[in-house]
């Protein structure tokens, strides 16, 4: 059975509780472990960052991305306020030093980006959030982790803006034609669930158009679970449904997609360097 990379996940979610035996149990269980090659362990905080390190130091397979995600950059859920002024020079001194960086198993900077959705939204905040956290990508040379819902043309624009960073757009929902733009500059696209979803045939197509060597697979669980567990707890020991939708989208087996979506994943992230 393949194993796969996922690259993006979430396990300090309060939402893995309800499971028996929590996120802790999931994670060293015997099947769980049969199809996970690696998992990147992504923060959307500086506390839960925090958190993606600590658990990061107890799974050899686990990796973490640190980052100010665009909801939180607009206040924490217990109505904190964030000021960007703060949070950017904290993150920046987190991961400037590259020995402290492979200690806490730091691959990315993430997740960031853009988040028009959810109301009300302030847009410069965001801007502020995101442009800073790419030039610290820029300046320690690591990738990032993008979120982008409803805000293609805004994040295509910063991502022009800083043409030595590189990264991935997670959970991509952009089109086929921006998509190629992206790749032609080295960025990677993610996909998960939803590409299983009924009625999601404009998003596979978008899948099948992407270089096959600038995909990547996650999760983004507890979230988005696949297709037949839609609306449960989702977990990186289901991501081969996902991969069944994929591969024949590529024309690749399953074991031919575990392969080459590894090896992205470690070209863009570098995983060897601090899983051991």
């Amino acid at each position: 059975m393949p194993r796969y990379t996922d690259t993006h996940a979430h396990y300090f979610d309060r939402k893995f509780a309800a499971l028996d035996g929590g996120a802790v149990g999931l994670l060293s269980s015997p099947d769980f472990l049969s199809k996970v090659a690696a998992v990147i362990n992504v923060g959307t905080n500086l506390t839960n960052s925090q958190t993606a390190v600590d658990m990061a130091g107890k799974y050899p397979y686990m990796a973490a991305a640190v980052g100010i995600h665009p909801e939180d950059a607009q206040g924490l859920p217990d109505g904190t306020p964030l000021d960007p002024e703060t949070e950017l020079a904290a993150l920046r001194k987190w991961v400037s030093d590259p020995d402290r960086r492979k200690r806490d198993k730091i691959v990315a900077i993430g997740e960031i980006g853009f988040d028009y959705h959810w109301q009300p939204m302030d847009k410069d905040l965001q801007r502020a959030f995101f442009e800073g956290q790419m030039q610290i990508a820029a300046d320690t040379g690591l990738p990032v982790i993008i979120h982008d819902r409803e805000a293609h043309g805004d994040s295509f624009e910063v991502v022009l803006k800083y043409p030595t960073v590189k990264g991935v757009f997670h959970a991509y929902g952009g089109s086929a034609e921006m998509a190629r733009e992206l790749t032609k500059r080295g960025w990677y696209i993610g996909f998960g669930g939803v590409t299983t979803f009924k009625n999601a045939e404009r998003v596979r197509s978008v899948v099948a158009s992407v270089d096959i060597h600038k995909l990547l697979l996650e999760t983004d669980c507890p979230y988005m679970a696949p297709v037949p567990f839609r609306g449960k707890i989702n977990h990186s020991g289901l991501i081969p449904y996902i991969a069944e939708v994929i591969a024949p989208l590529h024309g690749l087996t399953l074991e031919e997609l575990a392969e080459v979506t590894n090896r992205n994943a470690e070209e863009l992230f570098g995983l060897s360097a601090v899983l051991k």
